[in-house]
């Protein structure tokens, strides 16, 4: 079976560092990346089966590159990963719940990630 890929966007390095090592551990193929203009071209490339998004992403927000992820991934899975309150408010007045598998609100559990990723 082929591995899933992964690109975790998180401008927390060592938090995304962390999940990017679990998730190797675990047998997928997870690159973390934390400059949202710096990877723009790791993020629109093809080949990502899940991204892991944050909502605060230095220079743009989760929902501003969610919508280019979409544009170039139709397919892909999206999970947020926040401590932003009010999340999912915010993704239905943009119209975009559906857009989302689900969101991961921060502090977590490592293994409660890896659940939810393994379902995918």
């Amino acid at each position: 079976m082929k591995k899933k890929k992964i690109l975790i966007v998180d401008d927390d390095l060592e938090l995304s560092e962390e999940m990017a090592e679990m998730l190797n551990n675990e047998g997928y193929a997870a690159d973390h990346i934390s400059d949202v203009q710096g990877g723009r071209d790791l993020i629109l490339r093809d080949g990502y089966d899940i991204f892991l998004l944050d909502f605060k992403i230095k220079t743009m927000t989760g929902i501003d590159l969610l919508k280019e992820i979409r544009a170039k991934h139709p397919q892909a899975v999206v999970f947020f990963i926040s401590g932003k309150p009010g999340l999912a408010a915010l993704l239905a007045k943009e119209g975009l719940a559906g857009e989302v598998k689900d969101i991961i609100e921060k502090p977590f559990s490592p293994r409660l990630l890896l659940e939810k990723i393994d379902k995918c």
